[in-house]
């Protein structure tokens, strides 16, 4: 800096007008130049030659400006300040001869035209035609550059607070601490899971596999199912949170991983979940991220599934027989075998599991007429009777069916016309076949039109009179809340594995910290400027604002008004499609400047954008199109489709009209974990849709944040992941609370309804006896038509978030940056005097400088704004 304060590198400052005789740089605060900017001219001395148009100035008065300097081997050209006589006040005008045509100025005229005709002057690499109308020229700035620039250590005087590395502020804020609060998240969670296991396990012993919590009445368990559905969400929001939280801690790059993506010509993501940054961090980050990743699956695909509704369905026993029957005439299996071949509903099939090889047919039918003789079975008539058999969960028991025809009557013998013993079949097959469609049925799970009051069953046609019915044990519908040991066993392991995790992260972010204290202070001794540390891992934009103002990244120099499209690989074709990374080490042209407003939508690329928006309406399209499958079945079953009748199926309750017929279900450990994993899928899924759906909205907060820097009223302190001195603190990484919170309870809410949607429930085979017939129970997912609406609307709202901040606006003073470490970087290259101390103090982005050409520089700066100022349309800067 010279002795006058003006920088060495720069002339002083010139005088220039804009297209509409506006000055810029007036004292006056920009008065124009001329009333009448159309009519300006310029004045030529009669005694000069070649044209030098001068500035003239009253003799009494010092110039205003300091003047253009000239070197030797160039005519002299020495503009001097001119105030017409009648004018009190400094307003200058250009002047033109009369007999010269309008004014167009040019910088330069060559030696052999006589008369002065300027025009603008384009830069070498621009094309008048596409870069530039002449509506709207290039706007030459004057050269200038701040002389006052803030220093931290004369500031501290006034200010203790900015050298002050320990207050508690800072402290708490750090992302170590922050980390610890994760950690303490994810302990509380695995305390809670081992607190309720615990209880569980001992106060309701299991069998098998499952155990029984409740066994009453099925609007309590509904209830309770519901209430601890929504538990277990919050624990798992609670534990996925944390666990997310610690990977993009991971997968945030470090100074140096940075610089050699760039010097790669590829960029990093800043202050988002990215796994384009996998590539280049650490083996141990990578492989910590990916264990976090890994251990997040079987959380979203069992969690929900640990505790579950379980329905009671009888198995019972069909003897269609003769009037002799009941007073012990004698019977034969096989005559009534022969009887009912040809029947699909009378004989075993895979969607018709009758008659299993445990039950001894002979004896049960000798027991059932026994009873009957003993007078212990209820009559009832043809409707009555068909109603109670039509229901899948009805408490049911052995059924005689006594028939009007006579001409089977006539002998006493081979009393037992027809048999079967019924259990619940997985798929949702419906007990009762024998009956449906006069027992002719292959699939009906209710009978469409009752009353009944005629009835034909079997091939040859018996037609039903009435029937006797064993009374069961338990009256009405049986309904079971139950859980699984070895899916908390399971999540318990899962959580354990992810606090260990996030406490080895902690204890070697403690061992970072106290390297990267050391590298600084071995910096600070070592040079004038201490350079940025390499080691320290950028997780915000202010930490990579902060780095690139120490340390400018050599990739990105004179390229102030770069914008992410910049940085992009592109693909070319060149008899084959290919990418081509951007050429870094090219020489730059000043660019022009142009405010462009640009959507928040703008700040994602088309990717993100086609993969959220694709994952959203797939996934509604799916459960629309189940809701839609759900509600063809009710009709058909003439059942009331409307919100009133989906009310009355329950929301999230077990019904026998809401079973997913998928032919995956089925008994043993085979299919219990078949319905666990497709009942659970869309939790999976919704958690992918999160973590784009956090990407996204990051990134609109990154740029955001990064386009209002440029705002006199937003001169603040960088916003940092490890707060210095008065430096601003985050407690999440890119998403401030009032969107981090509300981001993070919808999604528990779409979580719980997910579960409320489709879900584990599993059918409890009851003997005659009231006993569990375990062979024959089975698991099968269920779905609930309410839920599934609901989760729609709530699904379409959470997309609709998302569009209607898409459209928002940012000032578009500031480029478009969005994550890009690149574009970033090249709006950090600050003078000399601000690579010191300007990460710390407060900052604003602005023209910091412009060079002789009139060329100026944006960046950060500590200046007062008095000192700089924001570009202007049509100047040009690098």
């Amino acid at each position: 800096m010279s002795a006058d304060g003006v920088h060495p590198n720069f002339p002083p400052r010139a005088y220039f007008v804009t297209a509409e005789g506006q000055d810029p740089e007036s004292p006056q605060g920009h008065p124009s130049l001329s009333q009448q900017p159309s009519t300006t001219q310029w004045r030529q001395p009669t005694d000069q030659q070649p044209f030098q148009p001068q500035w003239h100035q009253p003799a009494h008065e010092q110039p205003s400006q300091p003047q253009w300097s000239q070197q030797a081997d160039q005519q002299s050209f020495q503009p001097q300040w001119h105030l017409p006589a009648d004018q009190q006040s400094f307003q200058p005008q250009w002047h033109q001869p009369v007999n010269q045509q309008p004014f167009q100025p040019q910088e330069h005229q060559p030696a052999d035209q006589q008369s002065f005709e300027p025009q603008w002057h384009l830069p070498a690499d621009q094309d008048h035609e596409e870069n530039q109308s002449k509506s709207e020229p290039v706007v030459v700035e004057q050269p200038f550059q701040p002389q006052h620039f803030a220093e931290k250590d004369y500031l501290a005087r006034f200010f203790p607070q900015i050298n002050d590395k320990d207050s508690l502020r800072a402290w708490k804020s750090k992302r170590s601490r922050t980390l610890v609060l994760q950690i303490a998240l994810v302990v509380a969670v695995l305390l809670a899971n081992i607190a309720l296991t615990i209880f569980a396990v001992r106060r309701y012993p299991s069998v098998d596999g499952i155990g029984m919590l409740y066994d009453n009445d099925c609007t309590t368990v509904n209830d309770l199912d519901r209430y601890l559905h929504l538990l277990i969400n919050i624990l798992s929001t609670g534990l996925l949170s944390a666990s997310n939280y610690c990977m993009q801690l991971q997968a945030a790059p470090t100074r140096a991983e940075i610089d050699r993506a760039h010097r790669q010509g590829r960029w990093l993501d800043i202050g988002v979940p990215s796994l384009r940054n996998l590539a280049f961090i650490s083996n141990w980050r990578r492989f910590s991220w990916a264990l976090l990743a890994i251990s997040s699956v079987p959380v979203h695909l069992i969690y929900n599934s640990a505790v579950f509704q379980t329905l009671a369905s009888n198995e019972y026993a069909v003897a269609v027989v003769k009037d002799s029957f009941i007073q012990g005439s004698p019977w034969s299996l096989t005559t009534a075998q022969t009887n009912q071949q040809g029947a699909i509903s009378w004989n075993q099939s895979y969607t018709h599991p009758i008659n299993p090889e445990a039950v001894d047919m002979s004896t049960t039918i000798a027991e059932v007429q026994q009873a009957v003789m003993n007078d212990q079975y209820k009559p009832m008539n043809i409707s009555a009777c068909f109603d109670f058999y039509n229901d899948f969960f009805a408490a049911q028991g052995n059924v005689v069916v006594l028939v009007k025809n006579q001409s089977v009557q006539a002998t006493a013998d081979d009393s037992l016309l027809m048999y079967q013993y019924i259990i619940p079949g997985p798929n949702n097959y419906p007990k009762n076949m024998w009956m449906s469609s006069n027992g002719s049925a292959d699939w009906v799970a209710l009978e469409p039109r009752p009353p009944v009051s005629t009835l034909f069953l079997g091939p040859p046609k018996y037609e039903m009179s009435s029937c006797l019915v064993q009374p069961p044990d338990l009256e009405g519908k049986r309904c079971f809340l139950q859980y699984s040991p070895p899916i908390l066993y399971v999540i318990i392991s899962l959580n354990i594995l992810k606090a260990i995790i996030l406490l080895c992260v902690w204890i070697l972010r403690q061992w970072q910290e106290k390297a990267l204290e050391k590298q600084e202070a071995e910096n600070a001794d070592a040079d004038a400027v201490p350079k940025a540390p390499q080691n320290q891992v950028l997780y915000t934009l202010g930490d990579a604002i902060a780095s690139f103002l120490r340390e400018p990244a050599p990739e990105t120099a004179d390229r102030c008004l770069a914008p992410r499209e910049d940085f992009l690989t592109k693909r070319r074709f060149r008899n084959r499609w290919i990418k081509e990374r951007p050429d870094l080490t090219q020489h730059v042209r000043p660019k022009p400047y142009k405010k462009e407003d640009r959507y928040w939508g703008s700040a994602a690329s088309p990717r993100r954008w086609f993969v959220l928006l694709a994952l959203c309406l797939g996934v509604i399209i799916l459960v629309g199109v189940l809701l839609g499958l759900g509600i063809i079945s009710l009709k058909s079953r003439y059942l009331p489709t409307d919100i009133p009748g989906l009310s009355a199926l329950g929301f999230g309750a077990l019904g026998q009209y809401t079973f997913l017929n998928n032919g995956l279900s089925g008994g043993g450990s085979a299919g219990f974990v078949r319905s666990v994993l497709v009942a659970n899928l869309p939790q999976l899924i919704i958690s992918f849709l999160y973590l784009f759906y956090n990407s996204m909205v990051s990134t609109f907060l990154v740029q955001r944040e990064f386009s209002r820097m440029h705002l006199e009223k937003n001169r603040k302190t960088l916003r940092v992941s490890e707060p210095v001195g008065i430096q601003r603190s985050s407690y999440f990484i890119s998403l401030p609370l009032k969107y981090g919170i509300p981001l993070y309870a919808s999604s528990a809410v779409l979580h719980w309804l997910a579960s409320q949607s489709l879900f584990l429930a599993r059918i409890a085979a009851l003997k005659p006896d009231g006993t569990t017939d375990e062979a024959n129970s089975f698991s099968d997912p269920a779905t609930s038509p309410l839920a599934i609406f609901v989760t729609i609307l709530v699904g379409f709202g959470f997309l609709l978030v998302v569009v209607i901040l898409g459209f928002r606006k940012y000032d578009g003073t500031m480029r478009m940056v969005a994550t890009n470490s690149l574009a970033i970087s090249a709006a950090c290259h600050a003078l000399q005097e601000d690579r010191a101390d300007a990460y710390q103090l407060p900052i604003r982005w602005a023209v910091v400088e412009v060079n002789a050409e009139g060329v100026g520089h944006c960046a950060f700066t500590t200046a007062p704004d008095s000192e700089i100022r924001p570009p202007r349309e049509g100047g040009e800067y690098q």
